[in-house]
């Protein structure tokens, strides 16, 4: 009898407390904007935060910019615009902004819609004379509408670029980065003006955005910001074709050697020779494949290669004084070619590892090939007041400007998109949002259209998304969906 008693008095405490935990539940409000909080209160916030999501996220400089009612309210700098000069982030320290690239350019190509150079609904290919997509069935399907929503069935393939249409436009939603410069050849056909050029004078003049250029212009890069970046990506993107090259040339010229002289003796000087082919003919495979839009990175890879050299010559060093002390026996057995492999590889992994501690400073070089995928430079504040032009409209028509910020593709529940920038439905309304991620460069932009509050973090590393994520959400409070994306 006692223990039938406990038994009900267990089952009783456990489904009180079911019901308590599902009340809690019910009961638990969703995070708020922190738009109600006074300003001082939420920049005092972010003048303690900031400082320790960057530490904990290795991020080296970051700026932000806080949108409050429609107006820039803060701006600050943190950290290092470069870890080995030390020079401070600054409100106008410019940083490169990758994706946030598209938005822009889909106001371009809007303004010339209500100009009516542009038309949004008609096949993209009967706006321009030279053809930029090959033949497709679908290509009476592609319009600017589409190719601004990502809904045009063209993919997102760098950096070679692939221009087969994927799948019926207007179907689905793909992110899609070739659907983007297919709009900047649109733009440059119809004006006869470069993106950049369009861009000044439909965009950044009107806002006063004078941080702002596709390419890096001198006055630009005076206040840009290095990159960070950590030696792992470069330097298996260099090694990778290194080896393949190396690897392929050395067969090559050991049997020429071979038919030429009957041997297969190989001299240092062919193995030096053959890797300076190897290291020429990776650094051009690069240059081809990266150079026009991104010479800073083919630099840095050349920094990787040339570490590698050095270490390589060090570690040949190494074995020549080990030779002598190995016996001679080794020599002819091939034993001594077996360990030069193995420590070879051994030491080109340890590399590899190490290289992935820490981040340095990517070059910056000149660039003058503008593209709607990526090359936007700019600043906290630019951005800021594109977000505001974006939320309080005045360079577009009503009826262009509404439909840039409707839902045009629907994704799921929480995410769609529209005429350029990403939309997330929240409980506190939709927000409209971008992100940039570059090899050395991330970032974020938000704002809720309707409460004109929003927020712009830049950072300078290929770390640093997670902490501009952060901030942001620090900053703006809500949900936060945007991060999910």
């Amino acid at each position: 009898m006692l223990a039938k008693i406990c038994s009900c008095l267990l089952l009783f405490t456990f489904f009180i407390h079911c019901i308590a935990f599902g009340q809690t539940n019910l009961n638990r409000k969703q995070p708020e904007l922190r738009y109600t909080e006074p300003p001082n209160f939420i920049i005092s916030d972010l003048n303690s935060y900031i400082p320790e999501r960057m530490s904990e996220g290795n991020v080296p400089g970051l700026s932000i910019a806080l949108i409050r009612d429609f107006q820039i309210i803060w701006c600050e700098g943190f950290g290092v615009t470069n870890k080995f000069t030390k020079k401070p982030v600054t409100p106008e320290t410019v940083f490169e902004v990758a994706s946030i690239s598209k938005p822009v350019t889909a106001c371009i190509a809007l303004r010339l819609v209500d100009a009516g150079i542009l038309d949004l609904d008609d096949p993209v290919h009967t706006q321009i004379k030279n053809p930029w997509l090959p033949s497709s069935v679908y290509g009476n399907r592609i319009t600017l509408r589409r190719l601004l929503s990502h809904s045009s069935g063209l993919g997102d393939s760098a950096p070679i670029i692939n221009k087969t249409v994927l799948f019926e436009p207007g179907l689905a939603f793909k992110y899609s980065g070739t659907g983007f410069l297919y709009v900047q050849n649109v733009i440059e056909q119809a004006t006869e003006k470069s993106l950049e050029q369009n861009a000044r004078e439909l965009v950044f003049d009107p806002l006063n955005m004078t941080a702002s250029s596709f390419i890096n212009r001198p006055d630009v890069k005076t206040r840009l910001s290095n990159g960070h970046m950590r030696f792992t990506l470069p330097l298996i993107a260099f090694l990778l074709p290194f080896l393949l090259i190396f690897t392929a040339t050395w067969i090559i010229v050991l049997f020429i050697k071979r038919l030429s002289t009957g041997n297969w003796t190989f001299h240092w000087k062919l193995t030096l020779g053959t890797g300076l082919f190897a290291l020429t003919l990776t650094e051009l495979l690069l240059y081809l494949l990266m150079g026009k839009p991104f010479p800073n990175l083919v630099v840095f890879e050349l920094m990787c290669a040339a570490a590698v050299l050095v270490i390589m010559i060090l570690l040949y060093v190494i074995l020549k004084r080990l030779y002598g002390s190995f016996p001679r026996a080794w020599h002819k057995k091939g034993i001594w070619g077996v360990f030069i492999s193995i420590w070879m590889i051994m030491s080109i992994m340890i590399l590899i590892r190490l290289s992935g501690s820490t981040s340095v400073p990517v070059p910056k070089l000149d660039s003058n090939r503008a593209s709607a995928i990526g090359s936007l430079r700019s600043s906290a504040p630019d951005l800021a007041a594109f977000l505001i032009e974006l939320a309080t409209p005045r360079l577009l028509s009503d009826s262009l400007a509404s439909q840039m910020v409707s839902v045009q593709t629907p994704i799921n529940r929480d995410f769609s998109w529209g005429l350029g920038p990403g939309i997330i439905h929240t409980p506190d309304g939709d927000a409209l949002w971008q992100n940039g991620m570059t090899f050395a460069f991330q970032s974020v932009m938000v704002i809720y259209p309707v409460q004109g509050f929003g927020v712009v973090v830049l950072t300078n590393s290929e770390l640093g998304l997670p902490a501009a994520y952060d901030v942001a959400a620090r900053a703006l409070g809500g949900q936060a969906k945007w991060k999910e994306f």
